[in-house]
């Protein structure tokens, strides 16, 4: 009987995401073995380092250079991703990465590239796109079951945080648009993935205190007539849902971008009298799924197109909107 080597992985960036969601989720994954950590922060490298049993190195070249290393994990903030994205692939090793993989357009490019040409993975870290909740909703509209779909409503909004991180930060990358709004907008993507999209309007506000976007809208309508508003924001009451309308019924469901692993969702189903029934989903860890999917894609030229090709339909997506929000965005409550 074949013993099949676990893939070892290393997570480069130690905030409050990776100790929480990633570590535990990689150390749960079949096949993945965490064989190193990565960061500034001297403390949280030695905890992890105790509790994971896992290695670490004194320089970043230092663990570029590890041979028995296969993957590395970025979880540092969206404005290093390419720089340090590009080490990863030219040290011949796949490259798994937080939203967003980059941000900017030509960036994701670049790097798709270079992962073609040596052959290695590049996946982009948008974990509940394998969570059962959106899988089985993805299979709803897919059967037709609310007959031709004419809207989809879609939002995605932060309380005031009291440890912002980069988010604020121009130079790390911060935008409401890349940390926020992504997900609605990858979420019209994968349940409508063979769609042309035209950009009808955008607006994204500018704060008066931070540089960044903090908010932001889209109207988008497909070919196939579907008009889809998507909505993100900080400094708001939390929101974090999909509202489908079809001719012949309707489906809501929760907290379809972020939960707890012990969340049990459920799809919400209007007939078309209204009449409401629910379809409950089981509780499931959605950052396994996501890792899990992620190592299968290594070796298997399908899938890992798969995902090179998610993330550029994004990347371009997010890049389209950004620009075509540049005449319409506000600063405070006054345009510029």
């Amino acid at each position: 009987m074949t013993v099949l080597k676990n893939k070892k992985i290393a997570v480069w960036g130690l905030g409050k995401h990776s100790l929480t969601n990633i570590l535990p989720a990689i150390h749960i994954t079949e096949g993945l073995e965490i064989y190193g950590v990565y960061s500034r922060n001297k403390v949280i490298v030695k905890e992890c380092c105790k509790k994971w049993d896992c290695k670490t190195w004194n320089t970043i070249g230092n663990m570029l250079l590890d041979s028995n290393l296969d993957i590395i994990y970025l979880a540092t903030p969206p404005g290093l991703h390419y720089e340090q994205g590009l080490k990863v692939l030219q040290s011949n090793k796949h490259l798994w990465c937080e939203k967003p993989f980059t941000t900017e357009l030509k960036e994701s490019e670049n790097l798709i590239e270079i992962s073609d040409q040596s052959n290695l993975s590049v996946c982009e870290g948008f974990m509940y796109l394998y969570h059962p909740q959106f899988i089985k909703l993805k299979k709803y509209i897919d059967k037709w079951e609310l007959g031709k779909i004419k809207s989809v409503y879609s939002r995605f909004g932060l309380p005031k945080l009291d440890n912002p991180g980069f988010r604020f930060n121009k130079q790390l990358g911060g935008s409401c648009l890349l940390d926020v709004g992504c997900y609605p907008v990858s979420a019209i993507l994968d349940l409508f993935p063979t769609n042309n999209i035209e950009i009808l309007s955008t607006f994204m506000r500018n704060s008066d205190s931070v540089p960044v976007d903090v908010e932001g809208r889209a109207h988008l309508k497909l070919d196939s007539g579907i008009n889809c508003v998507l909505e993100w924001a900080y400094n708001r009451a939390y929101r974090n849902d999909i509202d489908i309308w079809g001719e012949s019924g309707s489906i809501y469901t929760d907290k379809i971008f972020s939960k707890n692993s012990d969340y049990k969702p459920s799809l919400q189903i209007r007939d078309l009298y209204g009449n409401l029934s629910k379809i409950d989903i089981e509780s499931k860890n959605h950052f396994e799924l996501m890792l899990k999917s992620f190592s299968d894609s290594i070796g298997n030229t399908n899938k890992t197109n798969q995902q090179r090709e998610r993330i550029l339909k994004l990347a371009t997506l997010l890049d389209q909107i950004n620009y075509n929000s540049s005449n319409t965005k506000i600063k405070g409550n006054k345009y510029v």
